[in-house]
């Protein structure tokens, strides 16, 4: 496919995030009738999916003006990082459990199903037949994440938007794909409104800062951003290396 096809598919990507965007916010507000709003989110969500499949069969080109490889490094490094070790180490922290597990049954009878022994299809299956569970259909998506499989993480996302506008989570995965797709500024918008409902959230902290210092080089708007991720106490020791290196690369 041609530079011209690329960049038509970016720029519906982009206007499609950037509706969805300025959706969620009219909704907050009120200004929009929420049958109306729920006919919008489906073209947009299905606009912004459609470009990024296509998005992700084209060639690999070279590095995008202003994006260099050592950014571009960082970015994906800190992502693997962060998926696998912060989240752990922010589950751990908050609320033991077996590693892998999901809690599951009512708050009277709580049981932990381990998920490293459910299989990808198996918790597919288990969605498709419950469509409305949240949590698991979030633990699916990070499982995608994770993998790096972006385009099978985005539709469980928006599923979970679909039935709650505002999940931090979902807000924030979806910021930090978008980011990672090549637009910062709504990936910004993105992670940032998980925060407006999560205040204080590492994780999402950590994600806002890297946009922020590497996708729209506002070092100066991250340093806060890091410095909180290291005043927390939960990030681990390759996290806080590279909070410090990039503080101290801000400061220079």
């Amino acid at each position: 496919m041609s530079a011209a096809t690329r960049l038509a598919l970016e720029q519906q990507r982009d206007r499609a995030l950037d509706d969805l965007v300025a959706l969620r916010t009219q909704e907050a507000a009120g200004e929009i009738d929420p049958s109306h709003a729920a006919g919008l989110r489906l073209r947009y969500e299905a606009d912004a999916a459609a470009a990024l499949r296509a998005l992700e069969t084209l060639p690999e080109q070279g590095p995008a003006p202003g994006r260099s490889p050592r950014r571009i490094a960082l970015a994906l490094g800190g992502f693997a990082i962060v998926a696998v070790v912060v989240v752990i180490a922010l589950v751990n922290a908050v609320e033991p459990r077996a590693a892998g597990g999901f809690v599951t049954g009512g708050p009277e009878t709580p049981t932990t199903l381990d998920l490293s022994t459910v299989s990808t299809e198996e918790m597919e299956a288990v969605v498709a037949a419950n469509p409305d569970v949240i949590p698991m259909r979030l633990a699916l998506a990070r499982r995608y994440v994770e993998a790096g499989d972006f385009s099978a993480a985005l539709p469980h996302y928006f599923e979970v938007l679909e039935r709650d506008t505002r999940n931090p989570e979902a807000l924030m995965y979806m910021g930090w794909m978008t980011y990672l797709s090549g637009d910062a500024e709504t990936g910004v918008a993105l992670i940032e409104q998980s925060l407006e409902v999560a205040p204080g959230d590492i994780l999402a902290t950590w994600l806002l800062a890297n946009a922020r210092y590497y996708g729209l080089g506002d070092r100066a708007g991250a340093v806060p951003l890091l410095e909180a991720v290291l005043a927390s106490g939960l990030a681990p020791p390759e996290i806080v290396a590279e909070a410090e290196q990039m503080i101290a690369e801000a400061g220079s």
